[in-house]
């Protein structure tokens, strides 16, 4: 059985009409169903996404999913990238986490600003700024990587925005003091953000780790298999995942 389904062109023409039955936004009902705006969008465009998200939609639209869903040639013509199959293969490896998650911020023209007393926001707007907490039960190296709304992924640390990647017990806050900036703004357009990290006793031996002086790392197909074969040949390791919707102002 698959994981994924995609939606046939008349599964599409039925969902955006219970959608516009309803009166919703793809924004709107995206927080309504508690999926991402990548998620739905891409549901609403034939492409895959995960059986159980496809199904949840469904059942909220009061649809039966398998009118909805495509199957055989029709579901073929739409696959994952490359690199959207290894970040998903990355991606079951992990577990879902509350130790981890996006702060709002007020910035401010000097100094670290002002947090916003909050739980880890699920949706931020375009515009506002954060920073991202990483809470450690154990001492060991991080690896943070994320995947944007347009589905590009970067290594956040170690560069130099976290210039310290072997960290102790307890809170870290990215960016970390002595970077260049002091909270992440949140640019682009509205969809989906995701974030794997990768915890690990010793130095992952990675050779596209950055130094921490170095820019924001773009991952590309190859860094991933490297770091799949890494992860999967030692044991000694942990993965969380945790993700969250940019959304219009």
């Amino acid at each position: 059985m698959s994981r994924t389904l995609v939606a046939s062109d008349q599964g599409v023409k039925l969902a955006r009409k219970a959608l516009k039955a309803r009166n919703l936004t793809q924004t709107d009902f995206a927080m309504e169903v508690g999926l991402g705006y990548t998620t739905v969008n891409n549901f609403l465009n034939s492409k895959p996404i995960y059986r159980t998200n496809f199904q949840e939609i469904c059942v909220f639209l009061g649809l039966d999913w398998q009118d909805i869903a495509a199957f055989g040639e029709e579901a073929e013509t739409q696959e994952l990238t490359p690199l959207d199959k290894l970040w998903q293969q990355l991606q079951l490896l992990s577990s879902p986490t509350e130790q981890m998650g996006l702060v709002l911020v007020k910035e401010e023209t000097l100094g670290w600003g002002q947090k916003i007393p909050s739980r880890y926001e699920k949706s931020v707007q375009v515009g506002s700024f954060i920073r991202f907490e990483v809470n450690l039960e154990t001492p060991g190296y991080l690896l943070l990587l994320q995947k944007d709304t347009s589905g590009q992924l970067w290594c956040f640390c170690p560069s130099c925005f976290a210039p310290q990647p072997q960290l102790n017990t307890g809170k870290t806050t990215l960016p970390q003091e002595g970077s260049p900036i002091t909270s992440f703004p949140i640019e682009g357009e509205p969809g989906k953000e995701e974030i794997i990290a990768v915890l690990t006793k010793e130095v992952p031996a990675l050779d596209w780790l950055r130094q921490e002086n170095d820019e924001v790392l773009k991952l590309e197909a190859s860094h991933l298999i490297e770091l799949l074969k890494y992860v999967t040949e030692r044991g000694d390791y942990q993965l969380w995942y945790t993700d969250y919707m940019v959304i219009a102002r």
